[in-house]
């Protein structure tokens, strides 16, 4: 099989991670994850959280027309855009580069278009830090529309377009720890928290799905994932699970939070 397991944090430094990230999913430039959603969620406010190690960069997570994607560019830029008919209507591509294949770094995307300040639309944060400094900035409008959380096919590792020349552009590298929240807009500090200085794991959101989570700075937010929320964890390995949009079972990862939104390999 093409997607390859390997381990993602050290689990026996438990002392000092609260929250410790046992296994991460290799994307080896040749295969993806997808899941097509079947009932549209909050196109303006949600929220994208992984650990990443870039090998060659690509898409961290899309949609399957190329209107949307969050990736790390082979320049080791990190971007967040939402395109249309192929040229780019909303881009923000970071100033800085991040170029260390033995780093793991934690990239968060926040997107929430009803937000007054155009700089609110569209977040980046890195490693607990807020990203300021873009080489491309061009904002969502406000209340614009997404094509994250509309009824169509979302991709993890890879878009699939026939104007790409090959067809498929695919990410080369380590995902751990992936969580998407359907309906909030959150930042860095549900996902993370710095201790000695140090950016590490953190969960805010249990899997009940009730009650209220608490970030690392002890900001709160409403604990769900939202409809097409889900997490990957990738511990279980790959399993024979329903995924939305494919008729019976697939080998797919299972998603561990209160929804089944489990994603199929390819």
């Amino acid at each position: 099989m093409s997607i390859i397991q390997g381990t993602a944090k050290g689990g026996g430094a438990t002392s000092f991670y609260d929250y410790p990230i046992e296994q991460s999913l290799r994307f080896d430039g040749s295969s993806y994850l997808s899941r097509t959603t079947t009932t549209a969620g909050n196109q303006k406010t949600w929220t994208w959280s992984g650990w990443v190690k870039i090998i060659a960069g690509g898409r961290l997570f899309c949609t399957d027309t190329n209107t949307g994607s969050c990736t790390v560019g082979t320049n080791y830029t990190i971007s967040f855009r939402f395109l249309k008919s192929g040229a780019s209507e909303y881009d923000l591509i970071t100033s800085s580069y991040y170029r260390d294949q033995s780093a793991w770094y934690h990239i968060v995307f926040r997107g929430d278009s009803t937000e007054n300040l155009e700089e609110d639309r569209m977040k980046i944060y890195v490693n607990g830090i807020t990203v300021n400094s873009f080489s491309t900035e061009n904002y969502i409008t406000p209340d614009g529309i997404s094509p994250f959380n509309s009824i169509t096919k979302h991709i993890i590792g890879a878009f699939v377009d026939a104007t790409y020349p090959s067809g498929v552009a695919f990410f080369s590298g380590y995902l751990a720890n992936m969580q998407f929240i359907d309906g909030q807009a959150l930042d860095q500090y549900f996902f993370g928290e710095f201790k000695d200085n140090i950016w590490v794991p953190y969960n805010a959101f249990s899997t009940a799905g009730s009650g209220t989570a608490t970030a690392s700075d002890n900001d709160t937010a409403t604990d769900s994932y939202g409809t097409n929320g889900f997490h990957l964890t990738f511990e279980d390995g790959i399993e024979s699970l329903p995924v939305g949009g494919y008729t019976g079972n697939q080998n797919a990862f299972r998603d561990k939070s209160h929804n089944t939104n489990h994603w199929k390999i390819n």
